[in-house]
């Protein structure tokens, strides 16, 4: 009799943690599709040389309202997540070619041509900590912590000898913390919008070019950088499909 009791109460109480939980929160995985804005300036130096106390500043604004990217999203413990996210995938080759042409001799001179190759990769790992985790809701709040490794190099080889060969390298990480709200439209599919705001981005950059009449030491100029709260917002709107 003691035993049926027990096994009476352990299915009552079982029961009301289940319906005690949010089962909009209850998957195991699921991939999505993002759209990601931003506006994000950059400001990048080379010195002359390196004995030099003079510097090239180069600042970049970019405004970017349409750019797809995607993620997968798997459940860890106490119905938090981890995601990872394709920021940016590129390999490149351009081509380019500069002439002067005339018409009635019938004839073409080359001014200036080369091929400009470019590597772009950038990933983003995020840590997901999920809220309304008891009651079942369709709006959700959570928060993210995520880290954002990149690389970018690109280099130029010219056809013509009136130019020199040059390439620059940059590689680093930035860091966020995303608050986001996630709705649950149906069993199977959610939509989630987000606020990545980067509170650091720490980078090595380096620019070479290969002059001959430059000493192999001073044809590249090299730097690392650390920015604390950069001149980088974004949001991101993501579609999610439960797997």
């Amino acid at each position: 009799m003691n035993t049926k009791r027990l096994a009476f109460w352990v299915f009552v109480i079982a029961s009301k943690i289940g319906w005690s939980q949010n089962t909009n929160i209850n998957y195991k995985s699921a991939i999505k599709l993002y759209n990601l804005t931003t506006v994000d300036e950059q400001v990048w130096s080379t010195r002359l040389n390196n004995t030099s106390s003079l510097r090239y500043q180069n600042t970049s604004s970019t405004f970017q309202i349409l750019y797809p990217t995607i993620a997968f999203q798997w459940q860890s413990t106490k119905n938090n997540f981890h995601e990872i996210e394709l920021v940016r995938f590129m390999l490149g080759k351009t081509s380019t070619k500069t002439e002067i042409v005339n018409d009635s001799l019938n004839n073409t001179q080359t001014i200036s041509s080369g091929n400009l190759n470019t590597t772009a990769i950038a990933v983003r790992y995020e840590y997901i900590l999920t809220f309304n985790k008891s009651k079942e809701r369709k709006w959700v709040p959570s928060i993210g912590f995520a880290v954002n490794p990149y690389y970018h190099q690109s280099s130029y080889s010219p056809k013509t000898s009136n130019a020199l060969p040059t390439s620059n390298m940059n590689i680093g990480l930035k860091s966020f913390i995303i608050p986001r709200i996630t709705y649950f439209v149906t069993s199977k599919f959610f939509v989630d919008v987000n606020v990545p705001l980067c509170f650091f981005d720490t980078y090595y950059s380096s620019y070479k070019e290969n002059d001959p009449a430059i000493s192999v030491q001073n044809r590249t100029n090299a730097n690392f950088s650390f920015e604390g709260f950069p001149k980088f917002f974004s949001g991101r709107f993501g579609i999610g499909l439960k797997l």
